[in-house]
């Protein structure tokens, strides 16, 4: 079988051997485990003895750092449709509304300027608020260090055109997605290699715990772009805010495949899974559900095989109505996908879909969209190619639905490009700078 992707990119295998790889899953595994352990037994002693918890090592070596402020215990539960796991003073709260409230219409400001550098939480529920000092400085830094003060804009870690002149080759050009399902899959049993750049970039987002040898039960899509930073949407990893704030725990599973194991016998995880350390999203999101800070990052653990998956570019651009993206997914395995789906009953099962489509408009904070989009394809990366090849995200898939005609998704406009690169900028890797 011939395989498909990127045919330029020198790394077939991010390792010079597999145990090498191996090592970094297991290893990562166990800190896992321990650092569970660890954060558990501080929820218990919070509650039951009323124990505030110091600052933890993996968000600052200060364990009372003043940029951190402890805000209690959140929810935690591991599905989208099952009851959350309620702390006992929280059983009784009211679920958030279902029409959030309405938003101040302001000018997209400086990252954490009006106080809200979000909101850090693990996978036991301990949140904290993060208000960080001097951050706009090192803001600029960066900034300076890519072309100018304004340079809103980053490259992906591979350059590759080829794909940009698919929509050709494959009719995928342009057309509405409203009456006809046009999406392509990305599958070994098509022929495109997962463990590749790009693909091994964009994931699925599964309930934690779920059996890696099973069908990819995707509840949503995140996609990396720093050393060891996924982008997603705040809905798929937090209850919109005004009631219970539970965590979803989910694990990501970049390159998923269910065709593959279905039509091949496969492995559905052809680049293993990862485990999240820290969820973070705005606190204007999780506290009061505005739709426009809906998105949010997760902070992967910090080795050698996080670092090798590469990661995809983004920027900053007012200019995007009328124009062609790409935008690649997991629709939720149950969905249908009737275009090119070769399952019984033409199931997405678990596999990545997507197409080439336009931006039909755009407000200060959204773009509408006409890629095709259905539940588990929120978080998807909206994106083109630079002039020098390199893929760049412009939006993040938000939901479908909003209007009859097309989709919505966040703009990575100013302020969500600062809060990807502060992420960045204070949790680096140890092993690898883009």
């Amino acid at each position: 079988m011939e395989l498909r992707g990127e045919q330029d990119d020198p790394e077939e295998f991010p390792y010079g051997e597999v145990a090498d790889y191996l090592e970094d899953v297991d290893a990562e595994e166990s800190q896992f485990e321990a650092d569970m352990k660890f954060f558990l037994e501080r929820r218990r002693r919070y509650l039951t003895e009323g124990r505030i918890p110091t600052v933890p090592p993996s968000l600052s070596l200060d364990p009372h750092d003043p940029e951190f402020e402890f805000r209690g215990y959140m929810n935690v539960r591991t599905d989208e449709d099952g009851g959350p796991d309620a702390l006992p003073e929280q059983q009784n709260r009211s679920k958030s509304p279902a029409t959030p409230p309405s938003e101040p219409e302001a000018s997209d400001g400086e990252f954490a300027a009006d106080g809200d550098g979000g909101v850090f939480v693990n996978a036991a529920g301990e949140s904290w608020a993060w208000h960080p000092t001097n951050i706009e400085d090192r803001l600029l830094a960066r900034r300076l260090l890519r072309g100018g003060p304004d340079n809103r804009s980053v490259d992906a870690t591979h350059a590759d055109p080829g794909e940009s002149t698919e929509a050709q080759a494959e009719g995928m050009g342009f057309r509405k997605i409203i009456g006809t399902d046009n999406r392509k899959m990305r599958s070994l049993w098509e022929g495109w290699d997962m463990t590749r750049f790009p693909w091994r970039v964009i994931g699925a987002l599964v309930s934690d715990g779920d059996n890696l040898d099973g069908l990819v039960a995707s509840e949503c899509t995140a996609w990396k772009y720093g050393e060891r930073h996924l982008m997603t949407a705040a809905h798929c990893v937090f209850d919109r805010g005004g009631g219970v704030q539970s965590l979803k725990l989910r694990d990501w599973w970049p390159g998923a495949d269910g065709i593959s194991k279905v039509k091949l016998g496969g492995d559905p995880t052809p680049n293993h899974y990862k485990n999240i350390l820290w969820y973070w999203a705005p606190s204007r999101f999780i506290d009061k559900g505005w739709n426009t800070r809906d998105y949010a990052i997760l902070i992967l653990y910090d080795n050698r095989n996080s670092c090798a998956f590469g990661g995809l570019g983004y920027r900053v651009d007012y200019s995007l109505a009328g124009q062609q993206y790409w935008s690649f997914g997991y629709p939720g395995q149950l969905k249908i996908c009737p275009a090119s789906s070769p399952v019984f009953n033409d199931y997405c099962l678990g596999s990545m879909w997507g197409m080439y489509a336009d931006i039909d408009s755009t407000t200060a904070y959204y773009a509408y969209v006409d890629h095709d989009a259905q539940k588990g394809q929120s978080g998807s990366p909206i994106y083109d190619f630079n002039k020098d090849g390199y893929r760049q995200v412009v939006a993040i898939m938000q939901a479908n639905g909003y209007r009859k005609w097309d989709n919505r998704a966040i703009k990575i406009r100013k302020r969500v490009f600062d809060a990807m690169e502060a992420l960045r900028d204070v949790w680096p890797s140890s092993y690898c700078s883009y």
